[in-house]
């Protein structure tokens, strides 16, 4: 098992979305049409995102443990931190994947108005 993040391009619809770790076949989540499946690279800050969901979990226990609000606290910054680097993580993914789309003569005027080009 490779170490990659998943996104899926729909032709028919132009869109480019993250598939779904449970999907198996990369489909449009908006009209069920079959797309074409691009594979990012992870880099440290998936891995980094992994850390901080852990670490909201382990404060969060033990907060329930002690009552001490600095665990509290602390797990609610580390799941703002995370949602900020899996942000930064999935629009770096974006950037890359539509690197990777082909643009026809057809496809610039749809392209424009979503402002990939």
């Amino acid at each position: 098992m490779t170490a990659t993040v998943k996104f899926v391009y729909c032709h028919k619809c132009k869109e480019l979305r993250v598939k779904p770790w449970y999907s198996m076949r990369p489909r449009c989540a908006r009209c069920r049409y079959d797309g074409r499946e691009i594979i990012v690279p992870r880099t440290n800050l998936s891995y980094t995102v992994y850390f901080l969901v852990l670490a909201v979990f382990v404060t969060i226990f033990i907060y329930t443990r002690t009552h001490d609000n600095i665990f509290l606290y602390g797990g609610i910054a580390c799941l703002v931190a995370c949602f900020a680097v899996q942000a930064i993580e999935i629009s770096r993914g974006e950037r890359i994947a539509r690197s990777r789309i082909k643009a026809t003569k057809s496809d610039i005027p749809t392209f424009r108005k979503k402002g990939w080009l």
